[in-house]
């Protein structure tokens, strides 16, 4: 063996990088803080309602300082949406991928939004603030990534769209992605007429009896009859 073989052959192997255990302990104490904003912060908005729930009582329940709760949310409605967006993108995955394929789409719709219905009327309260709030949603730590929800799920409908084009099941000569955006006003118009009334309880089978009939009434379209 040479000298520089012996060399190299004699050079210690790098040491395999290791996670400094500080670090750990800071990203778990993050986590422990974030899981404890969002719980006091479902916990007053529910116990007290949106409007009369201040930042500073989340803070104080969920035992952190005001300032480092602005770290996790820029403001109220910021946290309104921390409690929600893990779960809405769960809802969104879950009902697309339970829609049935096969049915007539209207039914497909319904079967896709089947999974929001049943989520907000499990929380009814909480819903109606968040689709109030998410009028103009523009800024906030949370506002990027419920845009781009939002944006998955034009994009979904629009798919399925295709498919029912290449299917035979419609003949639309305007762009998916404007199928998906009439689709999508319709849905988010008739949960807010379904949760209107604070008085009683979401009817489910009945709100989404009367998405199915406006849904049929888009695809069918207004035009006479030949």
């Amino acid at each position: 063996m040479s000298n520089s073989a012996r060399r190299i052959a004699a050079k210690p192997a790098p040491a395999a990088k290791t996670v400094s255990p500080a670090i750990g302990l800071r990203e778990r104490g993050k986590a422990q803080k974030l899981a404890r904003i969002r719980r006091a912060a479902r916990e007053l908005f529910i116990e007290k309602g949106y409007d009369d729930t201040t930042t500073r009582a989340i803070a104080r329940r969920a035992g952190v300082a005001l300032g480092t709760l602005f770290i996790y949310a820029a403001d109220k409605r910021d946290l309104l949406f921390l409690i929600f967006i893990d779960e809405l993108e769960d809802v969104a995955a879950r009902g697309f991928a339970e829609a049935p394929r096969n049915d007539p789409l209207p039914d497909q719709l319904v079967g896709i939004f089947r999974a929001f219905y049943v989520f907000f009327a499990r929380q009814p309260d909480l819903a109606r603030f968040m689709l109030r709030e998410l009028t103009f949603y523009l800024e906030g730590h949370e506002a990027r990534r419920f845009q781009g929800h939002q944006e998955k799920i034009l994009a979904d409908l629009a798919a399925l769209v295709d498919r029912a084009k290449e299917a035979g099941r419609i003949s639309a000569d305007e762009d998916s992605a404007i199928a998906a955006r009439a689709i999508w006003a319709i849905y988010t118009a008739e949960i807010r007429r379904w949760l209107g009334d604070a008085k009683h309880a979401p009817d489910l089978a009945r709100g989404l009896a009367e998405l199915r009939r406006v849904f049929a009434l888009l695809i069918a379209g207004l035009k006479p009859r030949a």
